[in-house]
């Protein structure tokens, strides 16, 4: 009986062993699939993103071909050419193509050609997710170049370009040498930009000075220490002295060197808010300065007529003004500054100075932004690259970043 009873004790033992063993190696195993899952999708993340930003340097560099080409068609005979029945073609190649999306090459190239043969369905569903349909992409490797479309490869990327000629520039403030605020070209025209019925309530609202707006700009930028917009005292004063814009206890003095990005504007006193949200878009801090009276907006172009005005006209003026010279772009563009503020005169009855004219308006762009996206999977990187095309004729580089 005793010797039975010890067999069962050790069978019991041996159960319990072999359940534990099991346990552990459960626990083992489950563990190695999950690391090896958690390694597999980390890895297959990297690879789409770095295909992803592959796609997004393609997408900026197909830009940059339109740019260069651009700038061989500006100076050859053809410009000259069609100049002389008003036409610019200076600036043809980019503004003909502002976004590219491969995308939706994809869907027009699988629909025949013809974007209307799109459905409604799977046109909403490409906006939403930027995924094409797979009906659309049958046969895509039977295409234009050899054995292979030109589109046949994993994700997509779109890209889209602007000029900062058709915006107004605030790095002027580095080369000027008026003291008095007022007596600043660049001060002058963003005052424009920022003036207006609209604009004087929306600033009277928020109790805003503009002058001291743009002279905290000015300030940042120049190389003196006082501040200007007539209020005195020190620039750096608004910045070193307790808790900064930024939140941080020791503060920062002002940079005394023009900006680098726009995204600086949010280091400025004044500007690191709404002002700085509803005026973004509208100024730049690249390129030489001067407005391109064919791609600025209406917005940029009407505040560039009242900065330049001899005597300043009322909003409804300028409407009216805007208007009549979006009717004659429609069939032609100017071939100059002095041409534009010739128009304004006869047309509109509104005579600008003919130094502003001839030194603060042009009829070309030659800097420009490029944001491109790649997406890969559920992998987007976002490249945006500035190109100034001032110099060289194959660009150069002033910004690059990758998101």
């Amino acid at each position: 009986m005793a010797k039975l009873t010890r067999q069962r004790r050790r069978s019991g033992i041996a159960i319990l062993v072999v359940l534990a063993t099991l346990m552990v190696l459960t626990v083992l195993v489950t563990e190695v699939t999950y690391t090896s899952r958690v390694t597999f999708l980390v890895s297959a993340h990297r690879r789409d993103r770095v295909q992803a930003e592959w796609l997004a340097r393609s997408g900026a560099n197909i830009y940059r071909l339109i740019l260069v080409a651009n700038k061989q068609l500006e100076k050859s005979g053809l410009a000259e050419y069609a100049g002389m029945f008003g036409v610019n073609i200076g600036d043809a190649l980019w503004q003909m193509v502002p976004v590219f999306n491969t995308g939706l090459l994809r869907m027009m190239m699988g629909s025949g050609g013809d974007i209307d043969d799109i459905s409604e369905e799977d046109l909403e569903e490409f906006k939403k997710t930027g995924q094409v349909a797979d009906a659309y992409t049958e046969g895509m490797g039977e295409g234009l170049f050899s054995d292979r479309d030109f589109l046949d490869f994993d994700g997509d990327f779109s890209a889209e370009i602007k000029d900062h000629e058709s915006r107004v520039g605030i790095n002027g403030f580095s080369s000027e040498s008026a003291t008095v605020i007022q007596d600043s070209d660049t001060a002058q025209r963003l005052y424009a930009l920022l003036s207006g019925d609209e604009n004087d309530q929306w600033f009277h609202d928020r109790n805003l000075d503009r002058w001291e707006l743009i002279g905290n700009l000015k300030d940042w930028v120049d190389a003196d220490t006082v501040r200007s917009g007539g209020l005195g005292g020190f620039e750096d004063n608004l910045y070193n002295t307790g808790t900064d814009l930024r939140g941080d206890e020791d503060g920062y003095l002002t940079k005394n060197a023009p900006f680098e990005s726009l995204e600086e504007l949010h280091l400025v006193a004044g500007w690191e808010g709404e002002v700085f949200d509803r005026y973004a878009e509208q100024i730049t801090v690249f390129g030489a300065g001067k407005i391109n009276v064919n791609t600025a907006s209406e917005a940029v172009l009407s505040s560039t007529v009242r900065a330049c005005a001899t005597s300043i006209p009322g909003d409804t003026e300028l409407a009216n003004c805007m208007a009549q010279v979006d009717d004659y772009m429609l069939m032609a563009s100017f071939q100059k500054g002095s041409e534009f503020a010739q128009y304004v005169l006869t047309t509109c009855g509104i005579e600008m100075e003919e130094s502003c004219a001839n030194n603060q308006l042009t009829n070309s762009s030659k800097t420009f932004t490029v944001s491109s996206t790649g997406l890969v999977g559920t992998s987007a990187v976002t490249l945006t690259v500035v190109y100034d095309f001032s110099r060289k004729s194959t660009g150069e580089v002033l910004h690059w970043r990758l998101d």
